[in-house]
């Protein structure tokens, strides 16, 4: 996650003049609107995505070809049935869709040349940055988008009121509201940890101290990447800077009495949500609204993602275009995606995990159990109290620690 690309996207522009351009296999492309460069943003490598007029990507057009296939990499609940199935009618095409559960892992699949085989990559918003820089996704142009993607959003989800995390500054690839925009946020939700309110006093688990108590059965899911930063949080440590050997030193003990604590080690969040529902475990360090979602839509609401006054992680999965050539229909497969009864349905998946959107239309139309299944209106002081997770810079070294601590149990 440290690694630094070795290519910037203005190093792979220049390459691509001299060598043309590759095409992604399995997908026609064609035709489409011009780029700001003259040329079609579809068979430019790294063109800017421009929109047309507004709700005009909403249905097909004379210049659309049938029988195309958009492939998307992406996260379990958007391949659901009813998130998918009403675009491919309407618009006579296929959707592919490629679920993963590591943005790393992900990221280098596209750096290794399997971006060829995708048109849309949906990654952690954090991953934005990586991803323009390695030169593996494109630009988009905010003010053709602006209409189908920020004009939908709830407030903390504007760019007037700053939130930065689809915008990237191209000459040191951070986050920037005057930077191009270079993805368009799609679902979201918090890590912190799982508590049960039956057997959890809320006294206690109002700290992430409830889970270094004796006196609560712990369950640790073994996710090094989330639980180092919540253990930073814990610890008043900015988890989005590099850490002093002491800072390090600190999460170390930190770590290792939280694991001396815990009753069991979980290797994924099925198992964690098993040991809550069976009484093995009152508390499960980590989890979030997009494991914890599950056991409360099966009527489990005593389970609960709670965020503590040490604040929990904000993470908001952003859908980019890949480079390469794009089918004629991929710019209306992510304004569908966008659009606001569609992200309804996506928070809502007839299969995979249930996830708030920032879209308002959701907002405003989520039933009452939704709402309390999803905590939508507990999110404005969720958010308060949390960080956006923008990666951890050193994370090398804290992987050492978590394997360490994980021989403690």
């Amino acid at each position: 996650m440290t690694d630094k690309p070795s290519l910037t996207r203005r190093r792979l522009m220049e390459a691509a003049a001299t060598t043309g351009v590759a095409s992604v296999a399995g997908c026609s492309g064609g035709g489409g609107d011009s780029g700001s460069d003259g040329g079609s943003w579809r068979t430019q490598p790294l063109a800017m995505v421009p929109a047309k007029e507004y709700d005009a990507l909403y249905s097909p057009n004379e210049n659309d070809k049938e029988g195309e296939t958009v492939n998307h990499l992406t996260w379990t609940g958007y391949d659901a049935s009813n998130v998918q199935d009403p675009f491919r009618e309407q618009f006579d095409c296929n959707t592919q869709l490629d679920l993963f559960t590591s943005n790393p892992k992900a990221f280098n699949r596209l750096k290794s040349g399997e971006w060829k085989q995708f048109h849309q990559a949906t990654f952690d918003m954090a991953w934005i940055p990586r991803l323009a820089e390695a030169g593996l996704i494109r630009p988009i142009s905010y003010e053709d988008w602006k209409p189908y993607t920020f004009d939908q959003y709830i407030d903390v989800f504007q760019k007037q009121n700053g939130y930065k995390y689809a915008f990237v500054n191209e000459d040191d690839y951070t986050f920037d509201l005057d930077g191009k925009m270079y993805g368009a946020p799609q679902r979201f939700g918090w890590a912190s940890f799982v508590v049960n309110k039956d057997t959890v006093s809320a006294d206690d688990y109002k700290t992430y101290d409830a889970a270094w108590s004796e006196e609560y059965d712990v369950g640790v899911y073994d996710l090094m990447f989330w639980g180092i930063q919540i253990i930073m949080l814990r610890e008043g440590i900015d988890p989005y800077k590099e850490h002093t050997d002491e800072e390090v030193e600190q999460v170390r003990q930190a770590t290792f009495d939280l694991f001396d604590n815990a009753k069991t080690l979980l290797p994924d969040f099925a198992s964690m949500n098993q040991a809550l529902k069976s009484g093995e475990i009152d508390i499960g360090f980590i989890s979030g609204n997009w494991i914890n979602g599950t056991l409360r839509r099966g009527g489990n609401l005593q389970f609960e993602a709670h965020v503590p006054e040490e604040g929990g992680v904000i993470w908001v999965e952003t859908t980019a275009f890949v480079k390469g050539e794009q089918p004629t229909v991929s710019d209306s497969y992510l304004a569908y995606m966008q659009q606001g009864e569609n992200a309804l349905k996506l928070s809502w998946p007839t299969s995979g995990g249930t996830n708030v959107v920032p879209h308002k239309t959701a907002w405003e139309n989520y039933n009452d159990r939704q709402r309390e299944v999803l905590r939508v209106d507990d999110i404005p002081d969720i958010l308060e109290r949390s960080v956006f997770y923008t990666g951890i810079p050193d994370l090398n070294k804290f992987e050492p620690i978590w394997r360490e601590a994980k021989a403690r149990i």
